[in-house]
């Protein structure tokens, strides 16, 4: 029987003991495990693997999944890029009450950001509704 922290060792991936089980998780099906692999897969420059751990919490309807799939296509990460994928994925995690996913689609609707700024425009959407929820929460 092989255990998993032989193999963990064996990877190119900088994992944290936690990672572990958040693996375990992702390949058991759990959706929001699905979804953290792929965004760490993300933080370390894995993107085709992550967009197929993003897809596969997508498809189980998980909105922060569909949010970050609809990046990926957007910006062209680890996909090729495709605006109407990444819209789509976008509306479907705004449609299931996703905040951030509901900015990025009013925005979207009404600018066009050359391709060289949209990651960055997006991801000074993302921050703007994480302090106004702080703020909110603040209050």
């Amino acid at each position: 029987r092989v255990a998993l922290a032989d193999v963990v060792s064996l990877s190119p991936l900088r994992l944290a003991a936690e990672d572990e089980a958040l693996i375990v998780d992702a390949d058991a099906g759990n959706a929001e495990a699905e979804c953290d692999l792929g965004l760490l897969l993300l933080t370390q420059d894995r993107a085709p693997e992550a967009v197929r751990w993003l897809a596969r919490a997508a498809d189980r309807l998980y909105p922060e999944a569909m949010h970050q799939l609809g990046r990926c296509y957007l910006v062209g990460r680890g996909v090729a890029a495709d605006r109407d994928a990444g819209m789509s994925w976008i509306g479907r995690a705004a449609a299931r009450g996703h905040v951030t996913a509901d900015a990025v689609a009013a925005y979207l609707k009404d600018n066009t950001p050359p391709p060289a700024l949209l990651d960055a425009a997006l991801d000074a959407i993302e921050q703007r509704v994480i302090l106004g929820a702080l703020d909110e929460g603040l209050r």
